[in-house]
C-alpha cells in the first residue's frame, strides 16, 4: 500500500488523471483509460488474514486484487466451514472490482450484493491520503458527515439527497442519513477513492446445496412460478431459497448451440421447452428436504416436475452452473463474429430491476418492443430479484442505433416504476445517459458535489459515472 500511496502523491502534485483497473472483467468500459496513467491492483492480491471479525460471522481482509477464484480457494482451506456469498458469473473478477461497481450475482437474491458482506475499507484518496472506515463506527449524522484522514486532514460535508429506489440497485453513489460511510466507497467505481484493503464478511456454509433446473412451455406460467416460489419460500426454513435464475427460449437455444459446437454434457432438453428456471436452495439439517414444496408450486403453475432436472452433489451442481454460465459466454462469442464484419458493434445489455409487481409489466413491454423492432436477443438473468438481462445482438449498424433506442426508452419507463437502471453492473462509461434519466439533474449535481468533496481535481475515474 505504500507504493499506491507514493505513486497517488506523486500524481496528484503532477495533476495527472488516473484510470483505476482491476482484473477488467467489467461490462460498462470503466476500467478503459483516456489518457493520463493507469494504475493497476492486479497484482495487490494478497489474502491479509483473518479479520477481527464480528459477533456472528468470522471475516477476512484481502487487498483489492485478489481474485474471486482465489478467494474461494483461500477459504476452501482457512474458513471450511464459511464461504463468501457473493457469485458473479466471472470468477476471475477481483474483489476490489466487486466492491468498486457493487456486483451480485445469483444468491443475491438471498444474501444481497457485495455491499452487504464489507465491514471494513482502507481507502486511498486522490491525494495520498489514507482512510480506515468501520461498519458501525463510521457513520453520518443525518446528512452531515466528517472523516479524519492518516495525515491529519479533516473532510467534511453534506450528503446529497438522492433517492435510492427500493430494488437491486448499483446505479450512482449510494447516500442515506446516518449511512455507514463506508458505504460511500461501494458502488462508486473508483471514482471517490481506491480501495487498498477489504474486509469481507463471510456467512456459514450450507449443509448442502440443491439446484433445480425446471421447464416450462408457456412464459406467463414461469413468471407465475416466480411469484409463487417467493411468496413460498418462508415456508421452508430453515432451509433458504437462494437463487431464481431465468432462461427465456431464445436463450435456451443458444445454449443448445454451444452445447453442439463444445461438447458441453448436459443432459437431454425436449423441444417444447421454451423457458426456463434455475433453483438454488441452501440446506440445513433437521428439516424436510424443500423438494415437495418446489414441486407443489410447479404443478400449481402448469410445470411438471418430470421436468426438470435436479443436482444435489458438486459434478452435477457443476453441470447446471455450465449451463448457466453458457448464455453469455455464446453471446460474446456471437457479437465477436459479427465485429469482423462491423468493427463498431457491439451487444447491447440491460441491467435494469423494478419492483416486484411490475415484473410482469416489463416482461410485455421488451416482448412488445422486441418483436416491433424484430431485432434478435436473448433474456436471460436473476428474475428473483426482477433482475433481468436483455442482450441485443445487432447485425449491422442500424440495428445497433435501434436497439440503443429501445434501451433508453426501456430505462425511462423503469425509473417511472420505481426501478433501477444497473442493478449489478455499474455505469462505468457507457451508461451515463441511462444513469441521467435515473438521477435527473439535481441527483447527478449531487453527485458531482460529493466527489468534489473527496476528488477536487477530479483526477479519480474521470469520464466515469458523471462527467
Amino acid at each position: 500500500m505504500h507504493e499506491l500511496t507514493g505513486v497517488l502523491r506523486k500524481s496528484a502534485l503532477l495533476g495527472q488523471p488516473l484510470t483505476i483497473q482491476g482484473t477488467r472483467t467489467g461490462i460498462a468500459a470503466g476500467a478503459v483509460p483516456d489518457g493520463g496513467l493507469i494504475i493497476s491492483l492486479s497484482r495487490m492480491d494478497a489474502v491479509v488474514g483473518p479479520g477481527s471479525g464480528i459477533a456472528t460471522h468470522p471475516t477476512v481482509v484481502v487487498q483489492p486484487g485478489v481474485s474471486l477464484s482465489a478467494l474461494r480457494r483461500h477459504l476452501a482451506s482457512a474458513f471450511p466451514t464459511h464461504l463468501f456469498t457473493p457469485d458473479p458469473t466471472e470468477t476471475s473478477a477481483s474483489i476490489g472490482g466487486m466492491a468498486a461497481c457493487n456486483a451480485s450475482g445469483a444468491c443475491s437474491f438471498a444474501y444481497g450484493p457485495t455491499r452487504a458482506h464489507i465491514e471494513a475499507l482502507t481507502v486511498v484518496l486522490a491525494d495520498g491520503d489514507t482512510l480506515v472506515l468501520r461498519r458501525g463506527h463510521d457513520k453520518a449524522d443525518g446528512s452531515r458527515f466528517s472523516l479524519t484522514t492518516d495525515r491529519g486532514r479533516l473532510i467534511s460535508g453534506e450528503l446529497p439527497h438522492i433517492p435510492m429506489p427500493a430494488v437491486k440497485n448499483s446505479a450512482g453513489y449510494w447516500v442515506k442519513p446516518d449511512m455507514d460511510l463506508l458505504d460511500l466507497f461501494v458502488g462508486s467505481e473508483g471514482t471517490l477513492g481506491i480501495l487498498a484493503e477489504i474486509e469481507l464478511r463471510l456467512q456459514p456454509k450450507p449443509l448442502q446445496t440443491l439446484g433445480i433446473l425446471c421447464f416450462f412451455a408457456d412464459e406467463t406460467d414461469a413468471l407465475a412460478c416466480v411469484q409463487a416460489l417467493r411468496a413460498a419460500a418462508a415456508a421452508a426454513a430453515p432451509h433458504t431459497l437462494a437463487a431464481i435464475e431465468y432462461f427465456d427460449a431464445d436463450a435456451l437455444r443458444l445454449i443448445r448451440t454451444s452445447t453442439a459446437h463444445t461438447g458441453l454434457l448436459l443432459p437431454p432438453s425436449k423441444p417444447e421447452w421454451n423457458v426456463a428456471l434455475y433453483l438454488e436452495w441452501a440446506l440445513s439439517s433437521g428439516a424436510a428436504s424443500p423438494a415437495e414444496l418446489t414441486s407443489n408450486v410447479l404443478v400449481s403453475c402448469h410445470g411438471d416436475p418430470r421436468d426438470t432436472w435436479l443436482a444435489s452433489d458438486a459434478p452435477s451442481l457443476d453441470k447446471l452452473k455450465t449451463f448457466r454460465h453458457a448464455v453469455p459466454e455464446q453471446v460474446n462469442a456471437l457479437i465477436a463474429e459479427r465485429k469482423r464484419h462491423h468493427p463498431d458493434l457491439t451487444k447491447l445489455g440491460t441491467d435494469f430491476s423494478v419492483p416486484d409487481d411490475t415484473l410482469p409489466d416489463i416482461m410485455r413491454l421488451y416482448r412488445r418492443d422486441l418483436a416491433t423492432a424484430r431485432l434478435e436477443h436473448v433474456i436471460f438473468g436473476h428474475i428473483g430479484n426482477n433482475h433481468l438481462h436483455v442482450n441485443i445482438l445487432p447485425r449491422d449498424m442500424t440495428e445497433y442505433a435501434e436497439g440503443k433506442r429501445l434501451v433508453r426508452s426501456w430505462a425511462e419507463q423503469v425509473v417511472a416504476w420505481g426501478g433501477s437502471v444497473s442493478g449489478e453492473h455499474g455505469i462505468g462509461r457507457l451508461k451515463k445517459e441511462l444513469l441521467a434519466v435515473m438521477a435527473g439533474p439535481e441527483g447527478l449535481a449531487g453527485m458531482r458535489r460529493l466527489k468534489a468533496i473527496f476528488d477536487p481535481a477530479g483526477r479519480l475515474n474521470p469520464g466515469r459515472l458523471i462527467d
